[in-house]
């Protein structure tokens, strides 16, 4: 990584501000991706098929796909300089249907079609969830997915569909056919995707096993500039583009956010006169209505943020702060109420009135604070939210007093104020305590189990959903200005904690905070933990293709 990095240029920025994706040759020679596919029908051959978040491991060589010019390059072009690689990585594996269930035509925008059996690619259209975190949904670009693909995906094959547009979406029960994209795929390729486009597996109609790995990348500060080939500051609409909607206001906010401009930037706000319109707006089962309104009342600033908390305050006492069970669809945030917003282990939707509040910044901070106090939980966990969304040179007053909150009684208030610290990456020292008090100490119910993806089996509490998320504040600290004292000694808790997640990102912060006994204590920690990705019986593995880290042969 580094200096060879290939940026993306402003074009496909634009692209991927109003799509939500954007995808793009890796760059590796087909010898790299031919011996990935072996590698993965080894795995899945074994018995593998849930090789999960030890991917890299039983296939090193994949290293040096997250390590091309390309790929970081991509990264750091949308997620800035300092990205990180979440723990969490996922082989998607689409097997044939039978002969008998396969069809010459498909239906782009079915849910939930017939997969071949032993498929783990779910073709139910769907967000992702932050696999045991349950995070915030942004509209901001601070998440993504990477789906790469090592083999030839023609349409038959079952490529990834995706929902253009839907990444502004808290629920995507409102997506249109128009949205769908379904292409066929050459080897090679890699999608990035913001982590909260609508996406879903699509039926392999062919004889053979398709794969798609999935990688989590994150964004661990608030741009200050632009970090991808940068030329014209101007939003301009690209011609071509995957999603229907039309919001130049949306577009232009975000645009300027990602440049570390100010968010109102080359934005006309509408007369004050049309806010009553714009309020009924906000209610439109129109999702490009809604959005639209979202951003003209973000653009009007201070004028509108006290209608904007009247407008979150009406959202009080309504216990929002308590997790819909599994077996409710608001859990995953398909409700069939388009206004539903809910906390949820899987993935925290905020109100809208909070994502244009934290869009305002500045002159909505004030009231904002006042709420951290606030006697209903899902008012606390808004303003949180919302500040964090401000960034740090709006609400960096206020992150220790966000950082108070994670001795919230309401286990839900603090998850969401921990989450908020990640984007607010200038606390000082007494929340550093905190964090580190999170990852040594056993807090008050927190065995209680918080799976926030049923599906992919395992053991998660609450406690061990808290301290991932404080190793990732901590990470975005590391960071952040002025690193305060007590980082190095919260990570190294971090690395005794029982989920690997957690101990990743502490070793990394370690790494990044580059103190010669930190580094030490990783090290120390890794040697114990290493895996030897040929545990297999060599006699049974068929020859492996030599292949340097270019990709050749």
């Amino acid at each position: 990584m580094g200096s060879d990095r290939i940026l993306l240029g402003d074009e496909q920025v634009r692209r991927y501000v109003a799509d939500g994706f954007l995808a793009f040759d890796t760059g590796l020679d087909s010898a790299f991706h031919d011996a990935v596919a072996d590698e993965l029908s080894i795995s899945m051959n074994e018995g593998s098929a849930l090789l999960g978040d030890n991917l890299l491991p039983r296939i090193p060589m994949l290293a040096d796909l997250l390590d091309s010019p390309t790929v970081d390059g991509a990264m750091t072009s949308l997620l800035g300089e300092h990205y990180a690689w979440a723990p969490h990585r996922f082989p998607h594996n689409s097997e044939p249907l039978a002969a008998g269930d396969r069809s010459d035509v498909f239906d782009p925008f079915l849910n939930n079609a017939r997969m071949g059996p032993g498929s783990i690619s779910g073709s139910g259209w769907h967000q992702d969830g932050h696999s045991k975190a349950g995070r915030s949904r942004w509209h901001t670009f601070r998440a993504a997915n990477l789906f790469y693909f090592p083999q030839d995906t023609p349409l038959a094959k079952g490529p990834t569909r995706l929902l253009a547009g839907s990444h502004l979406y808290a629920n995507i029960t409102l997506a249109t056919p128009d949205q769908v994209v379904l292409r066929d795929i050459p080897k090679g390729t890699a999608i990035l995707a913001d982590f909260d486009v609508g996406h879903a597996g699509t039926p392999n109609r062919t004889d053979t096993t398709r794969y798609m790995l999935k990688f989590v990348v994150l964004r661990t500060q608030s741009p200050t500039r632009a970090t991808w080939n940068h030329q014209d500051p101007a939003w301009r609409t690209p011609d071509g583009l995957f999603t229907p909607h039309d919001l130049p206001q949306a577009w232009t906010s975000l645009w300027n956010w990602l440049r570390g401009a100010p968010r109102h930037e080359h934005i006309a706000p509408p007369a004050s006169t049309e806010i009553p319109q714009l309020l009924a707006d906000l209610r439109s089962r129109d999702p490009q209505q809604r959005l639209a309104a979202m951003y003209d009342l973000a653009a009007l600033g201070g004028t509108a943020v006290p209608d904007m908390v009247e407008a979150l305050l009406a959202t009080a006492g309504l216990d929002r702060h308590v997790a819909p069970t599994p077996d409710d669809m608001g859990y995953y945030g398909k409700s069939d109420d388009h206004l539903e917003r809910r906390f949820s282990p899987r993935q925290f939707v905020p109100e809208d009135a909070a994502v244009v509040l934290g869009t305002i910044g500045a002159p909505a901070v004030e009231s904002l604070a006042a709420l951290l106090d606030h006697e209903d939980p899902w008012m606390r966990i808004n303003a949180a939210y919302a500040l964090g969304e401000a960034g740090p040179d709006a609400a960096g007053m206020v992150a220790d007093r966000i950082g108070e909150l994670l001795d919230d009684p309401v286990a839900a208030v603090a998850r969401a104020a921990t989450d908020a610290l990640c984007t607010l990456p200038c606390f000082g020292s007494q929340t550093v305590t905190r964090l580190r008090r999170l990852l040594s100490r056993d807090i008050d119910g927190g065995e209680e189990p918080a799976m926030g993806e049923p599906s992919l089996g395992g053991r998660w509490t609450k406690q061990n959903h808290m301290r991932y998320l404080a190793s990732l504040a901590l990470l975005a600290r590391v960071a952040g200005p002025n690193p305060p004292h007590g980082l190095e000694q919260a990570f190294t808790a971090g690395l005794d904690d029982e989920t690997g997640y957690t101990q990743a990102i502490a070793c990394k912060g370690l790494e990044r905070l580059g103190t010669r006994s930190g580094l030490k204590a990783a090290v120390r920690h890794l040697q114990t933990r290493r895996w030897d990705p040929n545990h297999i019986r060599l006699a049974d593995r068929p020859p492996r293709r030599a292949v340097n880290a270019s990709g050749r042969r």
